[in-house]
């Protein structure tokens, strides 16, 4: 009978594989959902610093703000520069570049201040614009947009109307951009892992379809090793019938003891490996007469005989090794039908 432990060390290799593969796809999957919140994440942000563009650009522009044509710009080095409005009565402002920008980066923050006080952004506009991208990109997924002091971060506005019920936010990520020096944005997304989950539905259908393979794969090997195990015990066992039970033959001048899987003679003693064991042990009980090639195949290879017949010529190549010290000895090949042992 096939040994228990044996049984038992087979099952369990082949359960360890199997979560091994099982183990293998958990990383690869969690590594693919970790890529695609990142590029949704930057995605988004992306949309969203295009709204904010695009909301700025829907205001009054800088030039209406200031009365085209009574305006110069009197600079002052890189420390400050002074904004004179040549309205009914002049106008100066002076302007201290307390973060040591370009003199053109400078001017470039001060008209977007001017602006900002000017004509203030419009929070549901900016809303609307984001909303809008996000479902060009087919991104479904609900959002506060907050105007926010950055020193205390007190909010100054937020997007939801007066009377509406804020949706629960399960999965709470932050995009923050900074509009001047006090004040920022910052958009908080309901982004859960089923969103990101959707756009990778494939790819996780597809390692799923792959992992149900493999374990098929594994099962079915398992299951022809034990189908293979089980011919060879019971070609050993039909060897060692009640008549034949520890019998040894006795080939020339050699001595077989299959129990012992010892080849012995010219005072040497040759140790036989299982097949080469279970091989020779079926050419001396046939005695002489001829051992069909499918009947060693099937009995020592089991249902994958005919992908092993190769490593059969093999071992009778080494039986034949082993003999050739006594002339007498040989193994006979009767071409398509099996092999005769004669001495």
């Amino acid at each position: 009978m096939i040994s228990q432990k044996k049984q038992i060390r087979s099952f369990l290799f082949a359960l360890a594989s199997i979560i091994f593969l099982l183990f293998l796809q958990t990383i690869w999957i969690y590594n693919v959902y970790t890529i695609e919140y990142k590029q949704i994440m930057n995605s988004l942000k992306d949309s969203f610093i295009q709204a904010y563009q695009k909301e700025q650009t829907y205001r009054v522009p800088v030039v209406d703000i200031v009365n085209p044509g009574a305006i110069t710009i009197q600079s002052c080095g890189t420390e400050e520069i002074m904004i004179v409005r040549n309205c009914p009565k002049v106008d100066t402002i002076v302007y201290k570049n307390v973060s040591g920008h370009s003199i053109e980066s400078f001017i470039n923050q001060v008209f977007w201040g001017l602006r900002e006080k000017t004509t203030p952004l419009n929070i549901y506009c900016l809303a609307d614009l984001f909303a809008g991208m996000l479902h060009d990109e087919g991104i479904n997924v609900a959002f506060v947009i907050e105007r926010y002091y950055i020193s205390t971060g007190e909010i100054l506005e937020t997007s939801f109307l007066p009377g509406k019920i804020q949706p629960k936010m399960k999965g709470k990520n932050v995009i923050i951009l900074e509009i001047s020096g006090m004040e920022a944005l910052r958009v908080i997304l309901n982004l859960g892992p089923e969103n990101v989950l959707i756009h990778i539905s494939g790819i996780i259908i597809l390692s799923f379809c792959l992992i149900v393979f493999a374990v098929l794969c594994i099962i079915f090997l398992y299951h022809d090793k034990y189908a293979v195990q089980k011919s060879e015990d019971a070609l050993q066992t039909a060897a060692q019938s009640p008549g034949q039970k520890n019998t040894a033959f006795r080939i020339g001048q050699y001595h077989f003891d299959p129990n012992k899987n010892e080849l012995t003679g010219f005072g040497e003693c040759i140790q036989l490996n299982k097949k080469e064991n279970s091989i020779l042990q079926s050419l001396c009980a046939k005695q002489g007469n001829i051992v069909e090639r499918n009947y060693l195949l099937d009995h020592n290879w089991g249902s994958l005989g005919l992908i092993y017949s190769r490593s059969l010529d093999t071992y009778i190549a080494t039986l034949r090794k082993y003999l050739k010290k006594d002339p007498t000895i040989q193994i006979i090949t009767i071409k398509g039908v099996g092999y005769k042992l004669a001495h």
